[in-house]
This record gives C-alpha cells, sequence and structure tokens, in this order.
C-alpha cells in the first residue's frame, strides 16, 4: 500500500488491523522488512495491530532529491496514518526513526499515545555516524538523507510517554541512558548489543510490550 506525501512521493507502508495499533519506524539506511520484520517485531505485536512504514528514500518508498529533515519525513509518516486511517498509534521506533516519532507526536498531538525509543540518545546526529551505519548496512545513495538528518537531535520536553532502550556497546546512543534520566523518562539496557543487533534483542521487544500495556 502507498500514501502520497505532501510533494507527492508514494511513501509505503502495510497495516493490520488490531485492538491497539503500534507503529513502527525504523532507523537509517534501513527498511521495515529488515527492521521490523526479520527481527520478530511484527510477530511479537501479532495481537495489537501494527503499521509499518518505509520512510522515504529507503526501502519500498519513493526516493525523491529532498525532504529527508525530521519533520518533513514526519509529515510523511503522517500521511500514512490518515490513509491507514488511524486516529491514534502507539509508537516503537529505531535510531533515527525516533527523530521521526518525537516530530511526529509533536506535529500531530493526539496522534502517538506512547512512544519507545530504540537506539538513540540525545546527542546532535552525526554525519560520521550515518556513513558508519550505511557501510555496515550496505546502504545505497541515501546522501540526501544525511545532509537532511546531520545535526538534528531530540530537543524539547517529551512530547508523550516515552521508553528508551540501547545496547550498552551501541556507541551511537551511548548517552543514552543519562539522557533519559535527565528527561526523567524510563530507560532499558539491552545487555551487549551494538547499534547494528540491539533491535533483535528480545528484552527490547518484551519491555516494549510492557511499557506500551494499558495501566491496569
Amino acid at each position: 500500500m502507498f500514501a502520497t506525501a505532501a510533494d507527492g512521493t508514494k511513501i509505503w507502508f502495510d497495516h493490520a488491523p488490531g485492538p491497539r495499533p503500534v507503529l513502527l519506524i525504523h532507523g537509517f539506511a534501513s527498511d521495515s522488512v529488515r527492521t521490523w520484520e526479520q527481527t520478530g517485531w511484527v510477530r511479537a505485536l501479532a495481537g495489537l495491530g501494527h503499521v509499518v512504514v518505509d520512510l522515504r528514500g529507503h526501502g519500498q518508498s519513493g526516493k525523491p532529491a529532498s525532504g529527508y529533515a525530521p519533520g518533513g519525513l514526519a509529515r510523511d509518516v503522517l500521511a500514512v496514518l490518515d490513509e491507514a486511517g488511524l486516529s491514534t498509534v502507539d509508537a516503537v521506533t529505531y535510531s533515527m526513526g525516533g527523530l521521526v516519532g518525537w516530530e511526529l507526536a509533536r506535529l500531530a498531538p493526539g496522534r502517538i499515545g506512547r512512544m519507545v525509543l530504540g537506539g538513540i540518545g540525545g546527542r546532535p546526529v552525526a554525519r560520521e555516524s550515518m556513513e558508519r551505519v550505511r557501510e555496515a548496512l550496505s546502504g545505497g545513495d541515501l546522501d540526501a538523507c544525511v545532509d537532511g538528518m546531520a545535526g538534528h537531535r531530540l530537543d524539547g520536553p517529551p512530547p508523550v510517554p516515552v521508553l528508551f532502550a540501547a545496547g550498552e556497546q551501541d556507541e551511537i546512543a551511548a548517552d543514552a541512558p543519562e539522557f533519559a534520566a535527565s528527561l526523567g523518562a524510563p530507560f532499558v539496557s539491552l545487555g551487549r548489543r551494538t547499534h547494528v543487533n540491539a533491535v533483535s534483542s528480545r528484552r527490547f521487544k518484551d519491555a516494549a510490550l510492557a511499557f506500551l500495556a494499558p495501566a491496569g
């Protein structure tokens, strides 16, 4: 399925209805299949429902030359939620996807309930880090995305209740425990995981499901 962004870019998504759908936003140089399906997340969320999206420039979505700042990517995802007919969802994000989810929650109050942010802390996005990730994941021509994201960071108070999670060997999100504490947000360590392999952690899934579960 595709939603159409404001500039005409086609944004691919897949939606499985359920009682409490979870929006899944992947990171840089990856896509929904690699981040969420192959790592068992879609299966873990089977009882809730989900919507997965390939951010512009990634996966099956269009690959225009512009529109890659966090706010632009967030508007793309908002178009997906509208196309899928979802008024409110919880969200699980990874790495760059956390910036997109954060901006989406600020852009469209009420559309995101609770959000899990994996593989991200409070430091500005560094070009060098993005290049390391692109090399590790064999990403393609993503220079426009690097240009759009570099220098951005999670700023301001959390727009919704958030949970942070990161591996102990994740150099990109090394400050996540301290950053979460500065926001008064919970943090879960994913043990000796790196930035590349933390997303498949069972501890990550269990913590996310517990955080997103309704109170009581």
